[in-house]
């Protein structure tokens, strides 16, 4: 019995030696939480922060100074300290700083020494190898110097932008520590074979020791919620400059859509002479969009689509260090909109990117040159680049997102060729993806607008408000963009809304100015899809209502709480795919002939596994409807009514959201 014991024992932990590579190989450390914070302006005298501070006070970290009592319009430089011990094994690893985001100048220290800076770019990611600064089993100071002061050298550029101008460490921090050799990102390219559902696979490896030329990849690739491994292969790989490709065939893949957002886990396993040194996952989905002419294709199919812009930094009391439920909270009211599709002024929290891919929302991501300055100096080009490559880098595989946008409504008779060095910077990464450029004048500029440049046409459409005497110019403008600038390409409206209190009317008008504008949308097959303006009502440094952190812009369907207006539901209306045409309850009043339509103008899409539930005596009956085709009628009887009561009828999507009801 002895001899089994030790025989077990001996097995069990050579197992664990085996596996140790694999799950401890990769560490990491939230520094979130409790840091002490101050505020430069408040101690002008100190010269020391690097060597730390006493003073000041605790803040909880992501965070923002730009929300709270007394400094909601300081612009400036602040401090923030965190102290903390590092595990005694992490001695010889390469132990990176990673900063989500930090908005906006930074400089970092550890233990009193400078590791790095990230300036101009506030809302991308960024990290320094701090491995030789630390002191390993003991407490360590980590310096942060953060500035939002309006600068000439950045983007967003000086005050030329409208959304908070919130400093601070806004997004999670943390401490990751690695063994070599580790993979720094993966970039998943494919090329889907629709007639066999299989996709052959091209991935991207990149390494953080690009000095090693040869190792060994375990690859296992999982369906994202079942777990179920699909792929699993192990590839000699050669690194030439710290890269290496793996390619292979999926067969039977599942494609992410917005009513079917399927997604896998892609794990890689750096091997090295039989040991695994680390593990890097990321997430992915396989779908194809793309452009024939005037029209959008999804997976093959055509589609044309509403959508609706989110702006983060909003909730008054978070403001750009809002937590994940607040970014949950804004997801779930695009989807009960029936939106499907939204865009992104800036490079917005990585975790609100998960949430669309989860949820099924296209999105177009754009780097945050808004209006102001009218042409780049070669500094500022660089530093959109950077800005490109970090968003790119960043967010590669996130199924959701569709479009790069390189710049929105810069109008001051820009150098092209600006616009053409950065679409062509953003294309040299193979992304799959569209690069745009935002434009509000197009109705003016016709064919010699800057969004002609871009792989989609573009339109800011505020007719009747920023542009116009009326609303009713949008008919002539849209004929006219069409005859001269578009001449056979699609156009996407990439805002429409109207802004109190610039704008009055309130509420009313803006369901009045909503509904018209749809209705000529509608009408007009080149228009891909629209994006209306906004979610919420949301904070701004240039808002015309309110003070302080309250300092808004009213342009939302719902409040900066997230409270729905009565436009909310107007425009989900509008946004459904499907609606009962007809409801003819028979003579008993027991049983009703329900009829269905399927919108064939905006949108316009199939429905493939979408179901209707109403209400009977004993409960909900629930029904699945056939594919259904955009202009298709569907006739069915329902029965088991209460013939005292009107019918309940539902319509819902495959993911669970209600579409509309009877």
């Amino acid at each position: 019995m002895k001899n089994i014991i030790i025989k077990y024992s001996i097995v069990f932990f050579s197992f664990l030696f085996l596996i140790s590579g694999s799950l401890f190989a990769r560490e990491e450390m939230s520094l979130c939480g409790v840091w002490k914070f101050a505020l430069e302006r408040d101690y002008k005298s100190y010269d020391s922060w690097t060597e730390g501070f006493e003073f000041g006070r605790d803040v909880t970290v992501p965070h923002t100074w730009n929300v709270e009592d007394k400094t909601e319009r300081i612009f400036g430089k602040a401090w923030y300290e965190k102290r903390t011990i590092v595990p005694e094994n992490w001695k010889g690893k390469h132990v990176r700083l990673c900063f989500d985001a930090v908005y906006r100048d930074v400089v970092v220290w550890v233990n009193g020494k400078q590791v790095g800076t990230h300036s101009g770019s506030g809302f991308t990611e960024f990290s320094f190898d701090i491995s030789r600064l630390l002191k390993y089993g003991k407490e360590n100071r980590i310096t942060v110097s953060v500035d939002n002061s309006f600068s000439e050298h950045a983007l967003p550029y000086k005050a030329k932008f409208d959304w908070p101008n919130d400093g601070g460490i806004i997004r999670p921090v943390k401490l990751l520590a690695l063994e070599k050799p580790a993979v720094r990102s993966a970039f998943v390219r494919y090329d889907i074979d629709f007639s066999n559902s299989s996709a052959d696979m091209d991935i991207e490896v990149r390494s953080w020791n690009p000095e090693i030329k040869e190792l060994s990849y375990d690859v296992i690739i999982k369906e994202w919620k079942s777990q179920n491994t699909i792929f699993e292969k192990t590839f000699e790989a050669s690194i030439k400059n710290g890269i290496s490709r793996l390619n292979f065939r999926l067969d039977s893949v599942k494609l992410w859509h917005f009513d079917t957002p399927h997604l896998y886990t892609l794990e890689i396993k750096s091997v090295q002479k039989g040991r695994v040194s680390d593990s890097y996952t990321t997430r992915f989905g396989i779908r194809k969009v793309e452009i024939k002419g005037d029209t959008l294709l999804l997976n093959n199919e055509p589609v044309r689509l509403p959508g609706i812009e989110y702006m983060p930094g909003s909730y008054p009391e978070f403001g750009m260090a809002e937590p994940l439920w607040v970014m949950e909270k804004a997801v779930e009211q695009i989807k009960d909109l029936n939106c499907v599709l939204t865009r992104c002024h800036w490079q917005y929290d990585k975790r609100y990117f998960d949430l669309l891919d989860e949820k099924g929302i296209l999105v177009q991501e754009e780097i945050p040159w808004w209006q102001a300055p009218g042409n780049l100096t070669p500094e500022l080009e660089d530093l959109a680049k950077k800005q490109i490559d970090e968003m790119i880098e960043r967010d590669f595989n996130h199924p959701s997102i569709i479009s790069w946008g390189v710049s929105n409504e810069v109008f001051y008779n820009t150098d092209k060729d600006i616009y053409r060095r950065l679409i062509r910077h953003a294309k040299d990464y193979n992304s799959g993806r569209f690069v745009t450029v935002v434009s509000n004048e197009i109705f003016d500029r016709l064919e010699n607008d800057e969004s002609l440049l871009g792989d989609i046409p573009t339109w800011n459409d505020y007719t009747g408000t920023w542009h116009g005497k009326s609303r009713e110019e949008t008919p002539d403008k849209l004929a006219l963009i069409n005859n001269r600038a578009l001449k056979g390409r699609p156009l996407l409206i990439t805002e429409h809304g109207l802004c109190e209190p610039r704008f009055v009317g309130a509420d009313a008008r803006r369901v009045v100015e909503m509904t018209y504008h749809y209705d000529q949308w509608a009408k007009n097959k080149f228009i891909i899809g629209v994006i209306y303006f906004s979610l919420n009502d949301y904070r701004t440094h240039v808002g015309e209502a309110g003070f302080g952190r309250y300092k808004s812009r009213v342009h939302g369907l719902s409040s900066m709480w997230f409270d729905k207006k009565p436009s909310f539901q107007v425009y989900k209306g509008l946004a459904a795919p499907i609606y009962v045409e007809n409801l003819h309850i028979r003579a008993s009043g027991k049983e009703a002939q329900v009829v269905l339509k399927v919108k064939d103008d905006l949108p316009s899409y199939t429905l493939r596994k979408y179901t209707v539930c109403w209400k009977t005596v004993t409960g909900m009956k629930k029904l699945e409807l056939p594919d259904l085709k955009p202009g298709e009628r569907y006739t069915f009887e329902i029965d088991g009514l209460d013939p005292l009561s009107r019918p309940d009828v539902k319509i819902f999507r495959p993911t669970g959201y209600l579409v509309t009801e009877y």
